[in-house]
């Protein structure tokens, strides 16, 4: 077999090279074009060679090193996938080359397989960091050969992993119990197949699980198993156990001087935040690195902390950092505790916010949150603590103030009556512990322009038409009252009805029920609607009317079909319009009357109806009725006919 590879070698090679000279065409490729393999007496370790398409058949040309053997052979005896496996029997760093040739085209692929010695290896991760009852951290053993080449794969080679104790953690007793090494059966993750297998067989493999018991510092080692490699070096990893801290506020904070901010140390805990109480035995807020402003005095700091409180006050322009670290020594190294940033700063403008909807155009009667926001001359937002003092004027005409904050900057009102109107506001003086009043030199003053109007209401509220074979059989303008006049309409259901820009309604191909909006473009927030509903007709009859007329005069019969609401309530409703119907008049009496052509328009009490002209003395009973499919209706109606009164 391996003098037969030998013999096959310079043969494919001299075809890999004319292929490489032919035409060019978009070639399969493999998904490796070289693979490192380690030495192993104990384990065999394999990699997947795979081609991106076509089917290959394929071949080693030292399988005493390397062999291939192809996976899910079809009936032409190819295949797109092929196992490499590690063959070298004694220690040595040896090559053998790989050629897959595909059976249609006869392009031939190349992978160098080399097979070499372990020289070192190494715990890789995503972090050094766990957190308690967090997602288990995945650790993975990278082997290196003597050059510091990284081996593909090392599937299947069996490593024994181990918690030792952490002879650096100081103040950290029992910390080789602060970590525990999981099974991937144990959690929740899909590991790699060969990992399954040797979990099963009670055998680690080069990645594992791990998972915090408590907090500390741990460390982990790693070692092959395999006799061969008893001399290289076990790889080993510190990791730090934390818990799941925040600070609270988390981002950073614009304050003035003078003002203060409380803040909050929370933990997650079973999926749940708890607060911290502070000071606390593990942590510590700390003020550090005071950046002065361009006049500031660096006798004094930019903020002071009182640690019984977790309160800033600023002092004067600049920023410093708000630290939250360990007491411990040892974690003081940990990384992601969180921090902020305090900028102290002159309040620049006011700006004014509106919830809901963000647009300052209201609506009578609806309930809004009115907030005044202090900005620094860049434009970010001044945190506000009570100590602040804003003057807000909210017209008593237009609005019904329901709730105030102590600084003047919230205010829960209602909006009473229509028209333009504004709000004003000026950032007065900042009040300090002792109840001082310090007015700003220059108050900081804006003005808001407010539109109201009254809500909108679309006319009329529920339109009713009968379902025709003919999509578009009916057209309703509908009218909308209130709001700014400029809407945007929508349909709930185009297939029963639909609306245009102007509100000009048009029915669909299908019975049901769609919602029309109006919404006001000024502020979508705000809206109208009506239903419209397109069902069958269920059943029909004249609407009280006058039915005598002097001959030569006319009689308008009105005409009311019901019909059955959606929904199953069995609710009768009259139609708003049937003009469209093909309704077919008949007369017991001829000669009487005479049909006039036409139907009568859609009216408060009837959807249509027909007209009659009085043409000779006596009377006839009228016959109205309808057929369309499984549904048939009639009404009849007696009328009569006198002479000219003279």
């Amino acid at each position: 077999m391996v003098a037969r590879g030998r013999r096959l070698w310079p043969l494919l090679l001299a075809l890999s090279g004319l292929l490489a000279l032919g035409p060019s065409a978009p070639a399969a490729k493999l998904n490796i074009p070289k693979v490192l393999l380690p030495f192993t007496r104990a384990t065999r370790v394999n990699f997947t060679l795979e081609a991106s398409e076509g089917c290959y058949r394929w071949s080693s040309t030292r399988p005493e090193v390397a062999s291939i053997e192809p996976l899910g052979l079809d009936e032409q005896q190819c295949s797109r996938k092929a196992v490499v496996q590690a063959r070298l029997s004694q220690p040595a760093r040896l090559t053998s080359i790989i050629f897959a040739e595909d059976i249609t085209t006869g392009q031939v692929l190349r992978c160098d397989a080399i097979v070499d010695l372990i020289h070192g290896i190494q715990i890789v991760s995503t972090t050094r960091e766990l957190y308690l009852e967090d997602s288990p951290l995945e650790l993975k053993i990278q082997a290196l050969d003597s050059e510091g080449n990284t081996f593909s794969t090392l599937a299947g080679l069996v490593f024994d992993w181990m918690i030792v104790k952490d002879t650096e953690a100081d103040g950290y007793s029992d910390t080789h119990n602060a970590l525990r090494i999981l099974t991937f059966l144990e959690s929740t993750y899909i590991p790699p197949s060969y990992i399954s297998e040797m979990e099963k067989a009670a055998k680690q493999g080069d990645t594992v699980l791990v998972s915090g018991m408590k907090t500390g510092s741990s460390k982990l080692k790693a070692r092959i198993q395999e006799a061969v490699y008893q001399n290289v070096r076990p790889a080993e990893v510190r990791l730090l156990i934390l818990e799941n801290i925040l600070l609270n506020p988390a981002y950073d904070v614009y304050l003035m001087v003078g003002t203060s901010i409380r803040y909050k140390v929370q933990k997650i805990r079973q999926g749940k935040i708890t607060e911290l109480s502070m000071p606390s035995d593990q942590y510590q807020l700390q003020l550090q690195n005071n950046v002065w402003g361009p006049e500031g005095d660096p006798g004094r700091p930019v903020a002071v902390l009182a640690q019984d409180t977790s309160l800033v006050t600023a002092v004067q322009l600049g920023q410093s950092n708000l630290v939250l670290g360990h007491r411990s020594i040892r974690m003081q190294g940990a990384s992601r505790l969180p921090n902020s940033t305090i900028y102290v700063v002159e309040p620049g403008y006011l700006g004014f916010t509106v919830h809901p909807g963000g647009r300052w155009v209201l609506e009578t009667g609806r309930l809004y949150e009115i907030t005044v926001e202090v900005l620094d001359k860049s434009g970010n937002k001044v945190y506000l603590s009570d100590n602040i003092h804003i003057e807000t004027m909210l017209p008593a005409e237009f609005f019904e103030v329901l709730a105030s904050s102590q600084n003047g900057s919230y205010h829960h009102v209602r909006a009473t009556k229509r028209g333009q109107t504004a709000i004003d506001a000026a950032l007065t003086s900042v009040v300090d512990q002792d109840g001082g009043v310090h007015t700003l030199r220059v108050p900081v003053w804006n003005q808001q322009e407010v539109e109201i109007h009254v809500p909108i209401t679309l006319y009329p509220s529920i339109l009713t038409f009968p379902w025709q074979p003919k999509t578009g059989a009916y057209q309703y303008t509908i009218k909308a009252h209130g709001g700014s006049g400029n809407f945007s309409w929508s349909s709930s259901s185009s297939v029963v009805a639909t609306v245009t820009v102007k509100g000009v309604m048009t029915t669909g191909s299908d019975t049901g029920l769609s919602v029309i909006q109006a919404h006001d473009v000024q502020n979508p927030l705000h809206f109208g609607e009506m239903k419209v509903y397109v069902i069958e007709p269920s059943g029909m009859e004249f609407a009280p009317c006058p039915v005598e007329a002097s001959m030569g005069q006319s009689l308008e019969l009105p005409l009311r079909i019901h019909g059955l609401m959606p929904g199953g309530a069995d609710e009768v409703v009259t139609l708003s319009d049937c003009s469209h119907f093909d309704l077919a008049v008949e007369m017991e009496n001829q000669g009487v009357f005479q049909p006039l052509p036409g139907r009568l328009r859609p009216g408060p009490e009837h959807c249509s109806g027909v007209t009659v002209r009085a043409e000779a003395q006596g009377y006839t009973a009228l016959l109205v009725s309808y057929k369309h499919g499984h549904i048939h209706l009639s009404a009849r109606i007696t009328i009569a006919s006198y002479l000219p009164l003279k």
